[in-house]
């Protein structure tokens, strides 16, 4: 009887925790799928497309799941004895302890305007101990299964997982031969590339367009030396899709890309001018603003090996793109998998969880172009192999704006918002940081071997419709000249490939002006984004679509069915009237550009 009674006691089941790992980490994955897929989106996703994402995603991190329980669980499987099997139990105890922080994050955060990100110091405390006490609960609920011997639940969890193998095989199969089968650009010496972004800069107010105050000496002194666009525009409003055009060379409707969050998916992941550049043997570095201009936020695959500072090289990273491509699944774990770190590791006090947009909007927050401008010139010294570097400077972020090492510390709250002269201000930061890179350069005797890039992701205020900068310095001051016919961002790619003579790819749509003008009425297409209080079918995130022609634009407000042009300012090449398009004959250009993309243009008839 003694006997029976110990074996009684520590009798091991395991089929309990198997089936408790599998319904947990499928109602976790399941509850943040339905926050991300409830989003607005620019998208309409077909049933087919979200029902896959959720069964990758659950299968995905199900098997990584089981294989930790497996391994944790070894000793108590091998002894059946199940007082060996509290760390297995610790699993799905984490499972469901992770999901219910974040179900009483969101809650709180959407409701009461307070969680996780807004604690700080002993405030996080009480998320310490609450989530430490579910867990140790949740890991004696699940001990106490395991000598249980009904079995009732573990049937349809393993017939869960099987759905999602279903899913999973064939992906995993297709990634993996398109992974095995790339092919290594064997490196030759190249220059570095930098390409200087400048925040919402327009023409209109840097003294190297005409403006009366100097904002840009230098740049106005050094475009003696550089292909310098008179008249070039962005082809989007927003910061994070138009810096993904200057990295694709594609207008932002043909990858769906408005505004953040929106990502690349599917072939578009790897079409880029980063990845280009790294299969010619360029290490590839990325200097923005988290999450804004963030590649791996974007999706942006195979392109970067250093993004915000960050290695984008990681085990996750690296492997579920082989599993799993470009697809939404991939990206969606990622970002689960960091909205779960970020909040633990801010309640167990080891690094504070950010706020994107307080980073964004307050120069006190953020990064300074300063210390960008040193992680810059630290590449520069450190890197032997051909570098390409992508920064975005920020000091010129409105609604307000920053203008030397004092934004480190400065309150910008009592600011007026737009204010010009605090814009212009850090214009003229921007022009002094521009001069110290290329000093530094000229001095460590890299400058003629470094092709220079300037431009802007929209003009002040979101602006589309106004000139914006372009200029690129080639060493020794190749191809130096001015181009009046209108140059766009995504010209700016296929100019850089045509001078390192790499073949542009077909779906990089912009055109190379190394060697000549672009014709003179060729049609820009430019985007405002729109608010995401107003995302709505059949446009989605789009509010305008605007043409560009010679020196009038077309715009068309899709939301409100309002067509509007006008006379670009300050525009320095005029064509002919004969050369553009008449309003009526621009508006039904503009919706057959909506149809080509299978947008429903019946409202704008």
């Amino acid at each position: 009887m003694a006997k029976a009674s110990t074996q009684k006691q520590t009798g091991f089941n395991i089929s309990n925790l198997i089936a408790l790992t599998i319904l947990h980490t499928y109602f976790y994955i399941f509850m943040e799928w339905l926050f991300f897929v409830t989003k607005p989106s620019p998208i309409a996703f077909g049933f087919a497309e979200i029902v896959q994402t959720f069964f990758l995603s659950s299968g995905v991190v199900t098997a990584a799941s089981l294989l930790i329980l497996f391994v944790l669980a070894l000793p108590a499987i091998l002894f059946k004895d199940k007082r060996m099997a509290w760390a297995a139990c610790f699993v799905p105890a984490f499972i469901f302890s992770v999901n219910a922080l974040i179900l009483v994050d969101n809650f709180t955060y959407t409701l009461l305007k307070f969680g996780v990100v807004t604690t700080q110091d002993w405030k996080k405390v009480p998320y310490t101990i609450g989530f430490i006490a579910f867990l140790l609960w949740q890991i004696r609920m699940a001990h106490q299964g395991t000598s249980r011997k009904k079995k009732p639940i573990l049937l349809p969890s393993l017939g869960l997982f099987a759905v999602s193998l279903i899913f999973i095989i064939p992906t995993a199969r297709s990634n993996i031969d398109f992974h095995s089968s790339k092919s290594e650009v064997v490196a030759v010496k190249r220059p570095n590339i930098l390409i200087i972004g400048g925040d919402g800069l327009s023409a209109s107010y840097l003294s190297l367009y005409g403006a009366t105050r100097d904002t840009t000496p230098f740049l106005k002194e050094m475009s003696k030396e550089t292909l310098l666009a008179e008249n070039a525009f962005v082809n989007i409003s927003s910061t994070t899709a138009s810096t993904t055009s200057m990295l694709t060379g594609r207008e932002p409707i043909t990858v769906q890309v408005f505004r953040y969050p929106d990502i690349l998916s599917k072939d578009a992941s790897y079409q880029h001018l980063p990845n280009i550049l790294k299969m010619a043997g360029y290490k590839t570095v990325e200097i923005g603003t988290p999450d804004y201009v963030d590649a791996q936020k974007l999706n942006l695959l195979n392109g970067f090996d250093m993004v915000n500072g960050v290695s984008a090289s990681t085990p996750v990273l690296d492997v579920l793109p082989k599993v799993l491509g470009s697809s939404r699944a991939a990206f969606f774990i990622s970002t689960i998998i960091e909205r779960a770190s970020d909040r633990l590791l801010h309640i167990f006090f080891i690094r504070d969880m950010r706020n994107p947009i307080k980073e964004v909007n307050s120069p006190s927050e953020r990064l300074t172009d300063e210390q960008r401008v040193e992680q810059i010139l630290d590449l520069f010294d450190h890197t032997r192999q051909p570098l390409f570097v992508f920064v975005h400077m920020m000091n010129t972020h409105g609604p307000h704006f920053a203008s030397g090492k004092a934004a480190s510390t400065s309150d910008s709250s009592s600011e007026a918002e737009w204010d010009k002269s605090l814009y212009q201000d850090a214009i003229v930061s921007f022009d002094a940081n521009v001069k110290r890179i290329y000093d530094h350069l000229a001095s460590t005797g890299q400058l003629e071997n470094t092709i220079i890039v300037i431009y802007t992701d929209h003009g002040f205020m979101y602006s589309i419709s106004q000139r914006v900068p372009v200029m690129l310095r080639f060493p020794q001051s190749q191809y130096k000249g001015i181009r009046k016919n209108n140059i766009q961002v995504i010209d700016v790619p296929a100019t850089l490939l045509d001078y390192l003579d790499i073949k542009q790819p077909a779906w990089m749509t912009g055109a190379s002006f190394l060697t000549d003008e672009t014709p003179a009425d060729r049609r820009i297409v430019s985007i405002t984004a729109s608010s995401p209080k107003k995302i709505k079918p059949p446009f989605s995130q789009i509010k305008t679509v605007q043409f560009i022609v010679c020196q009038r634009w077309y715009s068309l407000n899709v939301q409100e069915n309002i067509f509007a042009s006008g006379i670009i300012t300050g525009h320095t090449y005029k064509c002919n009237e004969n050369q553009m398009p008449s309003e009526e004959n621009a508006h039904q250009r503009i919706i057959d550009y909506l149809k080509q993309y299978n947008y429903d243009v019946n409202s704008l008839q």
